[in-house]
């Protein structure tokens, strides 16, 4: 009974399989609606200590396509742990900012220049918001107005939103599709995590995941 009990789940498994595989082939790039998830690298540097650090992340992101161009939404979540300035120019004695990772929300519009039946390389323009997850003074401030001054700096300079691009490519495979792509947001020098000056504000990320096509992304 254990033996045939094995066997029957096998076998339905093998169905499920089968037919999550039938149908992915049978569902094309265009005029779809993707689910994936995602894994990468952040590139980012802050304005006391950090510079061109690697932080790694994880996502999930949505992408409906039409014949030529499409949307993009994500959210990923950056682990770092590294220290900014609450005010420029960062003076010494100040105290700095411990801070600790990073969410970022991103829409963008996406064109699919040069497709084939299985590859399909795609660009993207859009708009990351960012928030650090978490920031507070690595010491107290002793006169409350300071304090509070200190305070509402770390507030304003928590959040921002960035011009992004993106470039990519994705995979067609049997039961899902596998994509690879890059993203550049230029950040402004308002958010605690930016590129001191000279360098160019630009953080960028390496990331590659899975989508799964869950069908027409228009009534048929």
């Amino acid at each position: 009974m254990r033996l045939l009990r094995v066997l029957v789940a096998a076998g339905g498994m093998a169905a499920l399989l089968a037919q999550s595989s039938a149908a992915q082939e049978g569902r094309t790039f265009r005029d779809a609606w993707f689910w994936g998830v995602k894994a990468g690298v952040l590139d980012y540097s802050s304005s006391v200590g950090t510079d061109n650090a690697g932080a790694p992340l994880v996502g999930v992101d949505w992408v409906i396509t039409r014949s030529q161009a499409g949307l993009y939404a994500s959210y990923d979540h950056s682990f770092l742990n590294t220290q900014a300035a609450y005010r420029e120019p960062y003076a010494v004695g100040d105290p700095v900012v411990n801070v600790r990772n990073l969410r970022r929300y991103t829409l963008a519009a996406m064109v699919f220049p040069l497709q084939q039946p299985t590859l399909h390389p795609y660009l993207g323009l859009g708009v990351s918001l960012h928030q650090i997850a978490a920031a507070a003074l690595s010491a107290p401030i002793a006169i409350p107005a300071l304090a509070a001054a200190a305070a509402d700096s770390i507030q304003d300079k928590k959040v921002t939103a960035a011009p992004m691009f993106m470039a990519g490519i994705q995979k067609r495979l049997p039961m899902f599709s596998v994509f690879a792509q890059g993203t550049g947001n230029f950040v402004p020098r308002g958010f605690m995590l930016h590129y001191v000056a000279p360098k160019r504000e630009l953080e960028w990320t390496l990331e590659a995941g899975l989508r799964y096509n869950f069908g027409s992304s228009i009534e048929r």
